[in-house]
């Protein structure tokens, strides 16, 4: 069962989640960047809607994307996009670039895309996987 904050109205999967009430427009995250950014950020959206149902939550520093809980953290930057996401394991296979254990069976993983061709089948299996854990 979902939980809504009374206060800024955001769906979380656990009951007093701690989290910024703070709104943000999703079109601020792509103010004075490369068109590109906006490129790869809409392919990365269409393909994991692909997976389900997602949600969009624009924050200060990120845009994250949920399934029951957040997946994925979008950063855009001038010229790319990051992103961070959780595996069971690691694979620190290209574009991802760094990972850190935080639990006995949870793993994340930096990445940066470039262009629109980063978002590739291999990268949207992981982030499929990914998806399916935040939805457990």
């Amino acid at each position: 069962m979902s939980w809504i904050c009374p206060v800024c109205r955001k769906e979380f999967k656990n009951r007093n989640q701690a989290h910024s009430c703070a709104r943000v427009d999703l079109e601020d995250h792509f103010k004075n960047k490369s068109p590109h950014v906006r490129e790869i950020f809409e392919r990365l959206i269409q393909e994991l809607g692909k997976f389900g149902k997602i949600t969009l939550n624009p924050v200060k520093t990120s845009i994250q994307v949920k399934a029951l809980s957040t997946a994925l953290a979008v950063k855009a930057k001038r010229e790319s996009v990051e992103i961070e996401f959780q595996l069971d394991r690691e694979d620190s296979s290209p574009p991802v670039y760094k990972t850190f254990r935080i639990s006995k069976n949870r793993v994340l993983h930096f990445a940066v895309l470039r262009t629109p061709r980063d978002v590739n089948a291999k990268l949207v299996d992981r982030l499929r996987r990914s998806f399916e854990l935040a939805s457990q």
